[in-house]
């Protein structure tokens, strides 16, 4: 898949902090594979770090959840994905920060292995190991595809589409594949962008209803400034001290300009909810909270 069009340019973007780390990561990871594999098919990393459901589950090694998806099964597997994660993971790191990028794709590859689990718990498939990036990967391109849904992409580099319709038919092609079975996690595919849908839809409920961009941004900042916020009682002064009068309510000096603007921001709060807030304001109850 290639990508044109609004803010997206092939190659357009430089690589992001996030999205780096995870490349260097994995291609180092791979190449210790490599080096532990030697003529045997799996090696003492892949023996320890992929998603077996049995053991990841009923066997307490839940770290399997997370070190699958750095695990990748030959050159041309680690070559696609990590080429997706780069194509779309830059894209979304530099329009929603780092922080909220590595949630979101540690959410959707977790959430993926759950699921793949969860239907593989019983039975001979209960034992077969999974690895890769991919349910993180999809992750991304549904986000993408929900945030830049006019963009065009070239599927399989032929194929011009906008982004909304190619998440589409990619969720097709995995939800028909997962009966054929064979060696690819089609199910893992499907799960980290039902994961992902999941997640936006309870962290940004605009975009995932189809509100756009904006909704993913603003709905990320609400949730920061509501986790950090707190009341500034009206008896403390703008330097933290209470009043002479043994806490009393009644200050020896007026409250300074900034403070007078935190109230305001609080009472507009109290009458029309947080959701009423300009980005402004969030980021004043932000640096207030962080004082």
């Amino acid at each position: 898949m290639r990508v044109y069009g609004r803010g997206a340019g092939f190659g357009g973007r430089q690589t992001t902090s996030a999205v780096k780390v995870l490349l260097i990561a994995n291609v180092a990871v791979f190449v210790l594979q490599m080096l532990t594999r030697g003529a045997a098919r799996y090696g003492f990393v892949d023996d320890w770090c992929s998603f077996v459901p049995q053991l990841a589950i009923f066997g307490g090694q839940v770290w399997r959840f997370a070190t699958y998806m750095f695990l990748h099964g030959d050159f041309w597997h680690i070559g696609m994905n990590m080429f997706m994660l780069w194509m779309f993971g830059s894209q979304l790191e530099a329009l929603w920060g780092r922080r909220m990028f590595l949630t979101y794709y540690f959410v959707c590859g977790v959430g993926a292995a759950l699921i793949y689990g969860v239907f593989k718990l019983f039975g001979y498939d209960s034992m077969i190991p999974m690895m890769g990036a991919s349910g993180a990967v999809f992750g991304l391109l549904l986000a993408y595809g929900l945030t830049f849904s006019e963009n065009i992409i070239l599927v399989f580099f032929i194929l011009p589409m906008k982004a909304k319709y190619a998440v589409l038919i990619f969720g097709m092609i995995e939800l028909f594949s997962i009966p054929s079975g064979g060696s690819v996690a089609h199910l893992a595919h499907l799960g980290g962008m039902a994961v992902g849908f999941l997640f936006l839809r309870f962290t940004a409920p605009g975009l995932a209803r189809g509100g756009g961009l904006d909704g993913i941004g603003r709905a990320w900042r609400n949730f920061r400034t509501r986790s950090r916020m707190r009341v500034v009682p009206p008896n403390k002064r703008a330097n933290g001290k209470t009043g002479a009068n043994g806490g009393n309510g009644q200050n020896d000096a007026p409250p300074s300009p900034e403070q007078k603007r935190i109230d305001t921001i609080l009472d507009k709060i109290s009458r029309e909810g947080l959701q009423s807030l300009t980005d402004e304001e969030q980021e004043i109850l932000r640096r207030a909270g962080r004082r």
